[in-house]
């Protein structure tokens, strides 16, 4: 019998996923099974676009929430497997001598939103409207009280789809908010935001030029930490739980073990994720919260009412134009009898990992 390739694709950020390539896991658990975990990159440029529209047939995501939640909404054949929420920096930033000591004290200034030509969905910019709105929202005020100004970015998104730093090539030296940066730098805006490990290439960038004046962290409510990559969801295309149920299975076993593994070996972990998002390994530890925790992919009400956030934030602010009943997404399956091949259960209140 023929192989079947599935294909795959993580964002630049802590995954289980990502571990596993790096580590070679995949190999491990679909051997002999007839499959083969491969990835994205191996078709070349002309599908890259996958990593957000997701119509590439025989694939799984696994990575910031705001992109498979628009291409679902746009009628792409995914279903949704599980969820991770993995508390990382969301900072308001300013110019190192600017006075402002408090988040209101940014009243009637300017705040910078991300202009991405060269994306197909603007995550980036989805990611600083709802950081400003949570941070404002949190100190009592509204998106009323400043004022946003577009700044164009115009890198090219192929660097941060799909990294892979493990090969000796050299670390982007220039941040994904280099141009918010300069506005920043030049008063042509007061603020701008930066999320996860990227913060570590930004204040590098800036060389003491900035400060962050809030990271939502800090936060009361997981709602106002809700932000593209918190939560962080796994998708797969629906013809694949339909038709190789099998696979998505050890797919998503082969990240269970993962993110295991990863609990007890955390300097092993910050390596491969350092290598996947090519920043150091010093910077996982202060860009996430206790990282080697929150890998384990699960489906709990808690990260279920997160993604209600982040969908209907998305929805109300015109980034998707349909909204959608999770439950229809949802795959919960796979998960189920993974967790029971590895032999754990869940432990958290609110799991729900059933069929």
């Amino acid at each position: 019998m023929a192989t079947k390739i599935i294909w795959y694709t993580r964002c630049p950020v802590p995954t289980a996923a990502g571990i596993a390539y790096q580590r070679r896991t995949f190999r491990e658990l679909f051997a002999g099974s007839g499959y083969e975990v491969r990835n994205i990159k191996e078709l070349g440029a002309g599908q890259l676009n996958t990593h957000f529209h997701h119509e590439l047939d025989a694939s799984f995501r696994e990575g910031g929430g705001s992109p498979p939640i628009w291409a679902y909404a746009k009628g792409a054949p995914t279903r949704l497997l599980a969820i991770t929420f993995m508390e990382e920096v969301l900072g308001i930033y300013v110019r190192a001598d600017d006075p402002a000591a408090s988040v209101t004290d940014l009243a009637g200034r300017r705040a910078a939103l991300p202009v991405w030509p060269k994306l197909i969905f603007n995550f980036f910019r989805f990611a600083a409207e709802k950081g400003f709105h949570s941070a404002l929202r949190v100190h009592g005020m509204s998106d009323r009280d400043m004022k946003f100004v577009d700044v164009a970015e115009t890198d090219d998104p192929a660097e941060f789809i799909n990294p892979d730093f493990a090969d000796g090539r050299p670390r982007v030296t220039r941040s994904y908010y280099h141009e918010q940066l300069e506005a920043l730098r030049a008063g042509k805006v007061d603020a701008i935001f930066g999320k996860g490990g990227e913060t570590a290439a930004l204040e590098r960038e800036a060389g003491g030029a900035i400060r962050r004046l809030y990271d939502l962290r800090d936060a009361p409510t997981m709602a106002d930490r809700v932000n593209n990559s918190t939560p962080r969801l796994l998708t797969v295309s629906e013809s694949l739980v339909e038709q190789h149920p099998e696979a998505v299975t050890r797919y998503v076993q082969t990240l269970v073990r993962t993110a295991i593994w990863a609990r007890t070996h955390e300097a092993e972990a910050a390596q491969a994720v350092a290598a996947e998002a090519g920043i150091e390994p010093a910077d996982i530890r202060t860009c996430f919260s206790n990282f080697t925790a929150k890998l384990l992919p699960e489906l709990n009400d808690d990260f279920l009412a997160a993604l209600e956030v982040m969908k209907d934030f998305l929805h109300r602010r015109g980034y998707i134009a349909r909204n959608f009943d999770v439950a229809d997404w949802l795959a919960p399956a796979p998960l189920a009898e993974a967790y029971a091949r590895e032999g754990i259960s869940p432990t958290r209140p609110g799991v729900q990992i059933s069929a």
